[in-house]
């Protein structure tokens, strides 16, 4: 399941993040891009400075239900963030998270399942609709491209199916020029028993500080503490990851190591640093430097948080 370079020179950036689809029999790739590099379609191009979120559809190629869980991302650099939903996911009618993603890698990390999750999956039906919200945006001086591959290799013997959640605390806030301040803390709480799998903080460009703690009666435990907004950490919660214990004054993001528990009664509580240092009052926007969210993304297996 190793990555295979696509071997692009189209003279953007980001060729090198090109991959090949798996085997039609072992996965589905996911692409959403120009058909034609040499006259790209007009809604894969970013001019110079320009920001866009648009909602591509696809359909997926799989022409049975199938299973997955090893996911390889390859994004462009003018990616924010990609949010991939699709119909019927675990046999729920309508359109579930199936990846989010901000960055080029992999889950799980190093493709490598841990012994806990070899039951783990989610379902995908046949042929099922996609939809690609995807934000972008170009800091370059040069016209780029808007593009991602991401593979979704199917999985046999899935008895733990797996849920992403998706969780935006208040979206009504609006914080005046030139302060510092606290959005959150923001809650949510666990239903059934389980385990968390990975979880990041999604942000913008004003965030100094993104803080996830699960609260179990009267013990509060730290499982993500980052802050680098434009290179957001990524935390995998299993046997076979070792995360450092996180302490931002020292420079060092980090978070809860090994198996992360869920269960009834559990609270999962995050907050966001922010310093507003623009002549305008940063509210609930895609605007990655004139806009501010705190938003918990995470997957999880047995467990949700509502």
């Amino acid at each position: 399941m190793a990555a295979v370079d696509c071997g692009l020179n189209t003279g953007y950036q980001g060729d090198d993040r090109c991959i090949l689809p798996p085997p039609p029999d072992k996965g589905y790739q996911l692409h959403i891009g120009p058909t034609n590099y040499k006259t790209p379609e007009a809604a894969y191009i970013l001019q110079p400075g320009q920001e866009l979120t648009t909602d591509f559809p696809a359909t997926s190629t799989n022409d049975k239900d199938v299973y997955f869980f090893y996911r390889q991302y390859r994004l462009r650099p003018t990616t924010h963030h990609a949010i991939i939903t699709a119909g019927n996911v675990g046999g729920i009618a309508g359109l579930g998270r199936i990846a989010t993603a901000n960055a080029s890698g992999e889950y799980p990390a190093n493709g490598i399942t841990a012994p806990e999750d070899t039951g783990v999956g989610i379902k995908l039906a046949a042929h099922s609709s996609i939809d690609v919200s995807f934000h972008t945006i170009n800091t370059t001086a040069d016209p780029q491209l808007r593009e991602l591959w991401i593979n979704f290799w199917y999985k046999d013997g899935v008895t733990q199916p797996a849920t992403e959640w998706f969780n935006i605390g208040n979206p009504v806030f609006s914080i005046p020029p030139h302060t510092m301040t606290t959005l959150g803390p923001y809650s949510c709480n666990v239903a059934g028993t389980g385990r968390l799998l990975w979880l990041y903080g999604h942000r913008h460009a004003n965030n100094t500080r993104f803080t996830v703690t699960r609260v179990r009666g009267t013990q509060r435990d730290v499982i993500y503490d980052a802050d680098k907004w434009d290179d957001p950490l990524l935390l995998n919660y299993s046997t076979l990851v070792t995360n450092p214990a996180p302490n931002i004054a020292m420079g060092i993001e980090g978070g809860w190591n090994g198996i992360l528990d869920m269960k009834p009664g559990d609270r999962v509580e995050w907050q966001c640093n922010v310093n507003n240092t623009h002549d305008t009052a940063l509210t609930f926007t895609e605007q990655t430097y004139l806009g501010e969210m705190c938003i918990v993304d995470a997957e999880g297996v047995g467990a949700t948080c509502n």
